[in-house]
């Protein structure tokens, strides 16, 4: 006896879905496991079965050791980067970075963690900390000497910390990890590693001679974030190509799950970081436009200089308009008009400027008086002196009275 079409149970929707022996939902879940399995097997045997580790290995640690080439290549570079963000020169600051060896004993520590080979990973951590030093301090003995020492904005640059620049590390990571396994490293992979840390490492030395610990604070944590991750992001490349062999898989589980967290707990700060940035650019276009609408549209500009503390946010600008206030009650409205749009206190001092447009404006209308003034007096002059001839006396016997219109 055949079941109808419509019978409870049995709808055409519940025959297209599945059966009772596999049900659509674990079908697609042997899709996937099958996707899985396959991209497992060509990763494995296409992409990390091609490496040679044993060379890459070696060739990695012969590049870790502590060499001559490689401490005087720390300090030439380490100098042309000061040089550099004192002349404030982008130039110069990425001719340093062509010729920093900072990338070897970064991936060397990265290989290192990830095969699990703790002597490796100290030498290769005594080259970086030496190299680290010495920048530092060549950086800050040049710095002292230097007739300049201004904070200029290739420094400047590097004392804000912020997301974009733990990506910046991670994909100069990538890069470079990739260039190395794959025997494909020159200048260009050691410019991707030295962008994230060469600069920050001479900002860290401007900051130490000149004692701004401002710049000395904030460079110092952009070198960190961004050293540790390189240093991690190559470990993630290196165990995705096979590089465990000193591994257990618990070790390899916590391995992972570490830099995870490493991960995380860079991110938040930065991401913080990223969004107090974002704010106070959102905050100087309020304060600019809200500075504007005071003067009811007559500022023909407004140049404001913010300075954004924990307690409050300091307003100074100068204001070029056509038409001058009270500066009390212009920096009255500007302040309350500001703190409602903020949400904080906002201290607000104006230097109210006369446009160049009406200083121009002004000049016209009084040389254009003037000229009226002048055609209205040799009228005067031409009647007085017409009206002396008729009546036979002198120039000087007539007057003549221009606002009464009358003559004498």
């Amino acid at each position: 006896m055949q079941t109808p079409s419509n019978a409870p149970g049995k709808s055409g929707a519940d025959v297209s879905a599945g059966s009772p022996d596999r049900p659509a939902p674990q079908r697609r879940r042997v899709g996937i496991d099958y996707v899985v399995t396959a991209f497992t097997r060509w990763w494995t045997i296409e992409v990390a079965g091609t490496v040679d580790q044993a060379a890459v290995i070696e060739k990695r640690r012969a590049e870790c050791e502590l060499t001559a080439r490689y401490v005087l290549m720390v300090c030439m570079s380490a100098g042309i980067a000061i040089l550099g963000m004192l002349l404030s020169s982008p130039a110069v600051v990425i001719g340093a970075m062509l010729i920093a060896p900072l990338m070897d004993p970064i991936m060397g520590v990265g290989f290192a963690l990830a095969v699990g080979d703790f002597s490796w990973l100290k030498r290769a951590v005594r080259s970086l900390l030496l190299g680290i030093v010495l920048a530092i301090l060549v950086c800050a003995a040049l710095v002292v000497v230097s007739p300049i020492q201004i904070v200029t904005e290739e420094i400047a640059a590097r004392t804000q910390p912020n997301l974009f620049d733990l990506m910046v590390a991670i994909f100069s990571a990538i890069a470079g990890a990739y260039a190395v396994i794959r025997g494909r490293e020159g200048t260009i992979v050691g410019v991707a590693i030295a962008t994230a840390l060469m600069p920050p490492l001479a900002a860290v030395g401007y900051g130490l001679a000149t004692l701004n610990m401002t710049v000395f604070s904030g460079a110092l944590l952009l070198f960190v974030t961004n050293l540790t991750a390189i240093a991690l992001t190559a470990t993630a490349m290196a165990r995705g190509y096979g590089f465990s062999t000193k591994l257990t898989e618990k070790q390899s589980q916590l391995q992972a799950f570490l830099n995870f967290a490493a991960f995380v707990a860079l991110s938040v700060p930065l991401g913080l970081s990223l969004y107090q940035i974002g704010w106070e650019a959102q905050a100087e276009r309020t304060i600019r436009d809200g500075l504007v609408d005071v003067f009811e549209g007559k500022a023909q500009s407004v140049e404001p200089t913010v300075i954004f503390t924990d307690d409050t946010i300091s307003v100074t600008s100068a204001a070029y308009t056509d038409t001058m206030y009270s500066t009390a009650q212009v920096e009255e409205r500007a302040r309350r008009s500001l703190e409602s749009a903020l949400g904080r206190p906002v201290s607000v001092q104006i230097m109210q400027v006369e446009s160049a447009d009406a200083v121009e404006t002004q000049r016209l209308q009084l040389r254009e008086a003037s000229e009226r003034e002048e055609a209205s007096v040799a009228r005067a002059r031409s009647i007085a002196e017409r009206l002396a001839m008729v009546a036979g006396v002198p120039d000087d016997a007539v007057t003549v009275d221009r606002q009464r219109r009358r003559a004498l």
